[in-house]
């Protein structure tokens, strides 16, 4: 990840071009202006930014690259004694715990924990470890992993920058701690708040990157996954019955389900209405599978479920259950209560085929239904 926001840092470190003498013996100012001179400190700070902003890879997950930003930062002063980063959201835990923390002040103490109070400041602060104003002081809230044993703490302020998101529920934070009280006022914000800024797009890409990931796993209107992810899903799980040792192979199975009749439901009550019932029935499928099972979208009434440790008595009995279900359970969708019509099949890996295909072709032969759709039940 390759950045330009700076010119290069020869062209900033270099000191101002020299006077030219006019004709009339005054001096006058080269067309660039100097900028504010940059005390030892802040040079370092700056080189470092401007290194990180070049070599930074994109390649490293949100988590990984916002660790490696801090761990680039550290070595631009041996001030700067830790480097926490976190993020919540409005829903968190009272205490916040790190996405990323590094430096030497790190072995002082085991609870690196933030008050998620930290996180409602809109602009950048400062706290000074002041332990004589009192373990209840305000100062305490960057300063809390020190409070058992304030004795270890050889941090002596804290700059906290607020890092912003689009989703006003997502809140993050960047603090840096220094071994001096007045490192932060003499060495400015700017450089920190830049850093803050790196993070920021860290923190948006790798929300991006999930999001898209998201978009092309799952079907964006049940919920369920596409149809290549589970096809994804089913070739990782017969990879892990071949490599298991012969006695310790679990087995497989697959459920297919297709809805039955389902145009008549798209004819009575339009299509709004039709997508509701199908993110209601993938919803309803959903909540009777295990968290090792996963279930997709086949075709648009069409779908399969993989199902791992599964042999074809428990495949059997939980078909039966779908079945039975939705038979004593019409949807509920806006002021309808539809009963659906339902056809299940099964398959088990190795019995009834190999390949995914095959599988499916035993179920759709193998097909058990519920009662058919009726006018009455509409």
């Amino acid at each position: 990840m390759k950045f330009n926001l700076f010119p290069s840092w020869a062209q900033r470190a270099a000191g101002p071009e020299p006077l030219v003498e006019g004709t009339t013996g005054k001096s006058a100012a080269s067309a660039t202006l100097a900028g504010p001179t940059l005390n030892k400190e802040q040079l370092a700070l700056v080189g470092v930014l401007h290194q990180l902003l070049q070599t930074l890879p994109q390649a490293y997950s949100g988590r990984e690259s916002v660790k490696r930003l801090c761990q680039m930062i550290l070595p631009a002063s041996p001030h700067i004694r830790l480097v926490w980063v976190g993020f919540c959201q409005d829903d968190s835990d009272a205490t916040i715990k790190p996405t990323a923390i590094v430096g030497q002040a790190r072995s002082e103490s085991d609870q690196w924990q933030l008050a998620k109070d930290c996180f409602d400041y809109a602009a950048p602060f400062t706290q000074i470890a002041d332990w004589d104003a009192g373990r209840d002081s305000e100062f305490h809230a960057l300063f809390a992993p020190w409070q058992a044993h304030p004795e270890h703490c050889s941090a002596k302020a804290a700059l906290a920058i607020p890092l912003r998101s689009e989703k006003a529920r997502m809140h993050g934070m960047m603090v840096f701690y220094a071994d001096s009280q007045d490192y932060f006022s003499e060495t400015g914000f700017a450089s920190f708040q830049a850093f803050g800024h790196v993070c920021e797009v860290i923190w948006k890409q790798s929300n991006l990157s999930h999001l898209l990931t998201r978009q092309a796993q799952l079907d964006s209107l049940t919920g369920l996954l596409t149809r290549r992810r589970i096809v994804h899903v089913y070739e990782e799980a017969v990879a892990a019955t071949a490599t298991a040792v012969a006695d310790e192979a679990s087995p497989l199975s697959i459920l297919y389900c297709q809805l039955d009749d389902f145009h008549r439901i798209n004819d009575l009550y339009g299509w709004a209405v039709a997508d509701n019932i199908l993110a209601a029935f993938a919803k309803d499928t959903g909540a009777q599978l295990r968290k090792t099972d996963s279930g997709g979208r086949w075709n648009a009434t069409e779908f399969l479920y993989v199902l791992p440790a599964t042999d074809t008595v428990d495949a059997d009995s939980l078909a039966e259950a779908f079945l039975a279900h939705f038979k004593h359970h019409p949807v509920n969708i806006e002021n309808w209560s539809i009963r659906l019509a339902l056809s299940i099949g099964v398959a088990t890996y190795g019995a009834d085929g190999r390949g995914l295909d095959e599988l499916i072709h035993y179920a759709t032969q193998h097909l058990r239904s519920s009662n058919t759709l009726s006018e009455d039940e509409l």
